[in-house]
């Protein structure tokens, strides 16, 4: 068994297209980051651009999917974050951890019910459970994930699963 894997010694060059338009959008999508305080919202959005331009067949990298699991996603993380927030009796490294799993559980299971499975979606409720986040913030991962979605759309005939 080589290191290789076997698909990209059949077809290199969809590897190279296919990651380095990955890196060019996020890239480019990243270039706006300096706008928003609270960047640790959009780290979930490297794990999107994986699954969308590394397995762009796949269900979950539909854009209904994308989308709608990133909408689960924050708005359950907004609820429990604003839940923490007012509870000041769970203010403390439990009561964080304990919320922080009650979002990724509750995000898994509105997505899953809702049909839009989307995982690195879960990471976003967690994510702002976590850390501070702002509105601007959240605007600004919905529209890199519609960005990300319009583009693995105008490119779906020429892309293969490369996992």
């Amino acid at each position: 068994m080589g290191v290789l894997d076997e698909k990209f010694k059949a077809k290199p060059l969809n590897y190279f297209i296919q990651c380095g338009i990955a890196a060019a959008v996020i890239g480019l999508l990243m270039s706006f980051v300096n706008l928003i305080e609270h960047t640790g919202v959009v780290a979930a959005l490297g794990a999107t651009t994986f699954m969308i331009f590394t397995m762009p067949h796949r269900v979950s990298c539909r854009p209904r999917y994308v989308v709608g699991g990133y909408i689960v996603g924050i708005a359950v993380g907004i609820a429990c974050s604003q839940a923490y927030d007012y509870m000041p009796a769970w203010h403390t490294h439990a009561g964080l951890a304990i919320t922080g799993g009650i979002a990724v559980g509750l995000a898994a299971f509105l997505m899953v019910t809702t049909n839009s499975e989307h995982p690195p979606a879960a990471g976003v409720a967690l994510g702002l459970v976590l850390q501070p986040w702002d509105v601007p913030s959240l605007f600004f991962v919905l529209g890199c994930v519609v960005a990300l979605s319009a583009v693995k759309v105008l490119l779906r005939r020429v892309m293969i699963d490369l996992l």
